[in-house]
C-alpha cells in the first residue's frame, strides 16, 4: 500500500486573526482539542506546533502525542509572533535581542530532541527590511549567517529546515527566494542545515517551485515541503490546487522525480471555512497530487522533458490527466 505522509500544523483550529479581525473568525480551542480534531481528520498523521507560543514543555505535548497516536513531525522556532523581533532575531541591531533569540532557538531545538521530532523549522519572518537604506546588507547577512551557524552548531543531530518568503511580517524578507537560500546554506555550511520549500511562498515569489525542487535536491538540501496555494501576489496559504493546478502537480512531479520521501506538511489558514473540513479536503487534495504525479510519469512524459518537447510531454500528460 502506497505511503502517504501528510501532516499539518494547527492554523486551521485556531481563530485565523487577520489584522482587520484581531479577535479571529472563530472561537479558540485548547491544544487538547486541537489534537482531537486533527485526530478526526481521515489520512493525517502527523503535527507541528511552535514553540514556545502553543507548549514550552515536551509534557505539555508527549501524552497528547500517545493519545491520539499522531506523529510530531517538526517544531518551528517562535521568531515571528512578538513586539521584542520587530527589527529582527538574528539580525536585531540589538546584540541582546540576538543573543536572546539564540538562546530561544537552542532551547527549542532541545524540545524537538526530547519530543523526537523529525527536525525544526526555521523561519527568520521579522529578518528583513522595509526601506531602501535602511538596511546595511553586508552586516546583517553575516549576522544571519553567523546566529543560524551558532543555532545549528548547538545540536548537531538536529535537521534544521529554513524556510524563504519573499515578504510579510517585513515588506522584505533576507531570505526571499531557493537561491538566496542556497547562498546562505553554503555560507552557514552545516550538514544539519538545510531548507524548506513552501509551495505558495515559492509561487509569491516569482519562482517555479518544481524548479526550485530540483535546486534545493541537487545541493542535498531539500530537508522539508509545504503545501497550500495563493494567487502569485500574497502568501494566501488556500487549500492547495485551488489556484495553481498545473505549477501544483509540476511540484509534485519533480518531488517523485527527485525521491522525496518526507512529508507532505500542509500550511493552510482557512479564515472564513470551517478547519476540520478544509484540513480534510487539503489531505485528500494531497493524495490526489501524489497519485497523479506518479500516473504522468511515463516514459513517454520523461522523453518528451528531456527532449524540451512541450507538445509529445504535454500529449502524454493531457493524455494521463484527464484521459484525452
Amino acid at each position: 500500500m502506497k505511503q502517504y505522509r501528510i501532516a499539518s500544523g494547527f492554523a486551521p483550529f485556531s481563530p485565523c486573526a487577520d489584522r482587520f479581525n484581531v479577535a479571529g473568525y472563530r472561537e479558540p480551542l485548547s491544544l487538547e482539542q486541537q489534537f482531537a480534531a486533527a485526530a478526526r481528520i481521515r489520512g493525517f498523521e502527523g503535527v507541528g506546533l511552535d514553540y514556545p507560543y502553543q507548549f514550552t514543555e515536551a509534557e505539555a505535548v508527549r501524552p497528547l502525542l500517545q493519545k491520539t497516536g499522531l506523529e510530531f513531525v517538526t517544531l518551528e522556532i517562535g521568531l515571528y509572533p512578538d513586539r521584542k523581533w520587530k527589527d529582527g532575531t538574528y539580525t536585531a541591531p540589538d546584540p541582546g535581542v540576538r543573543r536572546e533569540a539564540i538562546a530561544m532557538s537552542w532551547r527549542a531545538l532541545e524540545v524537538a530532541a526530547e519530543l523526537g521530532a523529525v527536525d525544526v523549522l526555521m523561519w527568520p519572518g521579522q529578518d528583513g527590511f522595509d526601506y531602501p537604506f535602511q538596511s546595511d546588507y553586508r552586516k546583517f547577512w553575516q549576522l544571519l549567517v553567523d546566529g543560524i551557524g551558532e543555532v545549528g552548531s548547538h545540536r548537531p543531530d538536529v535537521k534544521i529546515a529554513i524556510e524563504y518568503k519573499k515578504q510579510e511580517p517585513r515588506t522584505n524578507c533576507y531570505i526571499r527566494n531557493a537561491g538566496v537560500l542556497l547562498a546562505l546554506l553554503r555560507d552557514v555550511g552545516l550538514p544539519n542545515v538545510g531548507g524548506c520549500i513552501d509551495l505558495g511562498h515559492s509561487l509569491a515569489c516569482g519562482e517555479n517551485p518544481g524548479e526550485a525542487v530540483v535546486l534545493l535536491e541537487r545541493a542535498e538540501k531539500l530537508f522539508q515541503v509545504h503545501v497550500n496555494d495563493n494567487f502569485r501576489d500574497w502568501d494566501h496559504d488556500l487549500i492547495l490546487g485551488s489556484v495553481s493546478f498545473w505549477e501544483t502537480l509540476e511540484f509534485f512531479y519533480w518531488l517523485r522525480r527527485c525521491g522525496w520521501s518526507g512529508w507532505h506538511i500542509l500550511d493552510i489558514y482557512p479564515y472564513r471555512l470551517d478547519g476540520s473540513a478544509a484540513l480534510q479536503e487539503g489531505v485528500e487534495r494531497t493524495r490526489f497530487f501524489i497519485d497523479l504525479a506518479e500516473r504522468i510519469d511515463t516514459a513517454g512524459f520523461r522523453d518528451g522533458l528531456a527532449r524540451a518537447d512541450v507538445i509529445a510531454a504535454g500529449r502524454e500528460l493531457w493524455g494521463r490527466t484527464f484521459g484525452r
